[in-house]
């Protein structure tokens, strides 16, 4: 398994490519698919066979319809069952995905959304808009922080120090940097709310 990284500019995010030995690929929140995108794919010889979602903000995913028309047999998972009106399989917190042979664990991000996840696999974290480095995900109320803030401490925190974490904005990190730049000891005080 290979991680690449495409910042897509019309965007200022990052979509991720995950390519396995099989010469499929996995394309995680494809904000845009442009020829440089394209260009990552051919160069290794990559066909598109899933497209995980981290959220469904139609504006970070400008690329989905024209990956679906380049890719066929393409499969969308998602927290929702419908995406700019594609059908998605449901994903659901806890689950692990057989994705092409490659097993991929969901996390739920409440606090972000109920469309929000995180998806794991190979080391990896795709955790979308959760957070970025040194910063916790933009979230519209101070429940939504404390919410998030516990999420993170039970199901990211808990994971192996070298854990890599791939968010939507922003430069890769570690679970060991991000539990010691995010406190969590107590979500709610955090939050202003105790």
């Amino acid at each position: 398994m290979r991680v690449y990284s495409h910042f897509a500019v019309n965007a200022l995010s990052n979509t991720y490519l995950v390519g396995l030995p099989t010469g499929r690929a996995i394309l995680i929140d494809p904000a845009a698919f442009d020829g440089e995108l394209l260009e990552l794919l051919e160069h290794h010889s990559y066909s598109v066979t899933c497209i995980l979602l981290t959220h469904s903000d139609e504006e970070h995913l400008a690329g989905l319809r024209t990956i679906m028309k380049v890719y066929s047999d393409v499969r969308i998972c998602a927290a929702m069952p419908r995406i700019l009106d594609l059908s998605a399989i449901p994903v659901n917190h806890g689950e692990t995905l057989d994705v092409c042979g490659n097993p991929v664990d969901v996390i739920a991000l409440p606090g972000l959304g109920r469309d929000c996840v995180a998806f794991l696999t190979g080391g990896f974290l795709f955790c979308g808009l959760a957070l970025s480095a040194g910063e916790l995900g933009a979230v519209s109320n101070p429940y939504a922080k404390a919410i998030l803030l516990a999420n993170l401490a039970e199901s990211i925190f808990t994971l192996p120090d070298e854990t890599v974490i791939l968010p939507f904005y922003g430069p890769p990190t570690t679970v060991a940097v991000e539990r010691r730049t995010l406190p969590t000891e107590d979500p709610l005080k955090l939050a202003g709310l105790a």
